[in-house]
């Protein structure tokens, strides 16, 4: 019982460069695991015919996934981890799923935020347990500073 799974996905504009963006998204999870995980790279068409890049990780392992968890709470400041906790309700699905976004240009800067805007990293935590259970265990982490 507990985190599952954890996916990260990003979209790269047009004007941007797609290096950069990995990047970012490469600095949302621990160092030791950015050379061995696997970016998936998607493109899409826009409405208006334009190209769509995303770039995602999909992380099934459980304990891989807890780590990285740990480790963006961890990232994020006092004012993030205060803001993030309040808003739980609205952000842990009835499966017990987390959903979250941090801020692309932060995280190219090397500091993960939460931001809510587009132009962003979505975080989805998958979580196997009932929904109650979840909400708790997320409170919790979120109190002791993020990482367990």
């Amino acid at each position: 019982m507990g985190v599952h799974s954890i996916k990260l996905r990003v979209n790269v504009h047009a004007t941007e460069d797609e290096e950069k963006v990995r990047k970012a998204l490469l600095e949302a999870i621990p160092e030791e695991y950015r050379s061995k995980v696997r970016i998936e790279r998607e493109e899409y068409t826009g409405h208006y015919g334009n190209p769509i890049l995303v770039l995602s990780i999909n992380v099934e392992n459980p304990d891989e996934s807890e780590k990285i968890l740990n480790y963006i709470l961890s990232k994020l400041d006092r004012v993030d981890k205060t803001m993030l906790a309040a808003s739980l309700e609205e952000r842990v699905d009835k499966e017990g799923s987390l959903y979250f976004r941090l801020s692309k240009q932060d995280a190219l800067q090397g500091r993960l935020t939460i931001y809510e805007s587009d132009d962003v990293i979505r975080v989805k935590v998958g979580y196997s347990g009932r929904r109650k259970r979840a909400l708790h265990d997320y409170e919790r982490r979120l109190r002791s500073g993020g990482g367990e």
